[in-house]
């Protein structure tokens, strides 16, 4: 959540300081007319008008008593989370987090996201942690534990210095119910802190690791703060909003914090802390790609050995994370439907020159590492061109093989990531021959994860062209060897 990100959010639409003058006296004008096309007595009923920054954002919804009540009882368990950036002196990212241990003299645990201190536990040389509570005291902080897989951080903080005791929050023990009303807590934006009131409904869908679906409006600077039930006990984390949606965010399941708080705890002394943050991340890096992979090839279905279309496989395949279907009656590998998203999409015109289908599989499996990288996931696509009225020579410029595509492989700028090692050779599937691309990257700061990228084209038949891809981030070069010999094994 840096500053940069937040004016995004305030200001969703710019106007150049070009403009601004015309603007301003075409604004001043349209408000006079309004004025005095409104009675006087209506102005006591009116709010105020909103401010440039949030006139187009939606209205905040009124707070029940209940809502008010509970922010009243626990506003000072929370506080912002600031990671300053040494050089300047000056913020670098904000976020809020919550008290859930006081120790005293030896300061308190409190519960965050881990994509808030992300910066300070890859570089901790480089940024410390501050927390700012709603009194506006400042206490330093010290990290004790991460989990990348669920993007939660353990922080452990000075005592007060007035020698009080922290007001603590305490985790509930049962789940929350679908249905029910929770609050969220959080300081967004640096406007000050606030609660938003809304509706459990139940665990998203295609997530490898269980996130709360929120039906309450969170905002950045609000991540790591608590989502608490009307008794003031924590039973999520926030963690995310969706930003294709109004009022759908997400929230970490409080029973992940409750166990990483222990292994904090088990680890407080100096020594058995870490220091190395990055080895940690890269561990866990290591286990998620670990569980997909195990998941992926755990099964697979039956690879086609002619013209004749192979049953779908069983249950038990589909959740390990591959499937096959049809693309314009031939079949392709794609991934399970229980952990992915499919789209599919072609040309629809009246007198096509040329027909082009194609489906793209991803695996929602991204683990935040930084604000330039995010990985551990995997991607397939298939793309099946089919001439009508093209010259050969057109119609095989579409999608020359060995052409490295960079949107097809969806490779993004990506921090720490050596530069890409391409080779090609041809290939003799089940039905067909191809000419496939490799193309390997390397991870800088986490050893033994690499970005794997696979384009499989088809050169043998001047009428017809599939060209299918696959995609694997973070994983370890075993693991996403096997997985790109799976996909060449399902080659029609």
């Amino acid at each position: 959540h840096t500053e940069r990100e937040i004016m995004k959010v305030v200001y969703p639409c710019g106007i150049s300081s070009r403009n601004a003058a015309k603007w301003s006296w075409i604004g001043a004008f349209a408000i006079f007319l309004a004025i005095s096309a409104v009675p006087a007595a209506t102005f006591a009923q009116r709010t105020p008008p909103p401010t440039p920054s949030t006139a187009s954002a939606t209205p905040a919804p009124v707070l029940s008593a209940n809502a008010r009540e509970v922010y009243a009882k626990h506003q000072d368990r929370v506080v912002q989370v600031r990671v300053l950036r040494n050089a300047a002196n000056e913020q670098s990212s904000l976020g809020s987090a919550f008290v859930v241990q006081d120790n005293g003299r030896d300061g308190a645990w409190l519960i965050t996201n881990y994509h808030v201190i992300s910066s300070h536990a890859i570089s901790p040389d480089g940024f410390r942690l501050e927390l700012r509570r709603p009194n506006e005291e400042s206490v330093k902080a010290t990290l004790a534990a991460i989990d990348v897989q669920h993007d939660l951080a353990v922080l452990k903080s000075e005592p007060l210095a007035d020698g009080k005791s922290w007001p603590v929050f305490s985790f509930r023990e049962s789940p929350a119910i679908q249905g029910e009303r929770i609050y969220a807590m959080g300081n967004p934006l640096e406007v000050g802190f606030l609660i938003a009131e809304g509706v459990y409904n139940g665990l998203a869908e295609k997530r490898v690791y269980d996130q709360m679906i929120f039906s309450g409006a969170l905002n950045s600077g609000m991540s790591g703060g608590p989502a608490i039930d009307p008794a003031g006990r924590v039973v999520g984390i926030n963690v995310a909003t969706h930003r294709h949606g109004q009022l759908i965010s997400f929230l970490v399941p409080a029973r992940f914090a409750r166990d990483l708080l222990n292994v904090a705890q088990a680890k407080s002394t100096p020594k058995a802390t870490p220091k190395n943050w990055r080895a940690q991340i890269g561990k866990q890096l290591t286990a998620h790609q670990a569980l997909l992979s195990e998941r992926l090839l755990g099964a697979v279905p039956t690879a086609p050995s002619g013209p004749s279309v192979p049953s779908m496989p069983s249950d038990a395949a589909r959740g390990a994370g591959f499937a096959s279907q049809t693309l314009s009656g031939r079949r392709v590998l794609t991934l399970d439907g229980s952990l992915t998203k499919c789209w599919a999409d072609g040309r629809t015109q009246d007198k096509p020159r040329y027909h082009r289908e194609s489906l793209q599989c991803t695996l929602n499996a991204d683990v935040y590492v930084s604000r330039l990288l995010q990985t551990g996931s995997m991607r397939i696509s298939h793309t099946l061109l089919r001439n009508e009225k093209l010259a050969t020579p057109q119609f095989l410029a579409l999608d020359r093989p060995g052409a490295i595509n960079m949107d097809r492989f969806d490779i993004r700028p990506m921090q720490g990531l050596t530069p890409r090692e391409c080779s090609g050779r041809y290939f003799k599937g089940t039905q067909s021959v191809y000419y496939v691309t490799t193309c390997v990257s390397g991870y800088f700061r986490f050893d033994g994860l690499y970005d794997f990228s696979m384009n499989a084209t088809q050169v043998d038949n001047a009428r017809e062209r599939m060209s299918s891809d696959l995609t694997v981030r973070g994983f370890t070069f075993e693991n996403a060897q096997r997985i790109g010999d799976t996909f060449m094994e399902h080659l029609p």
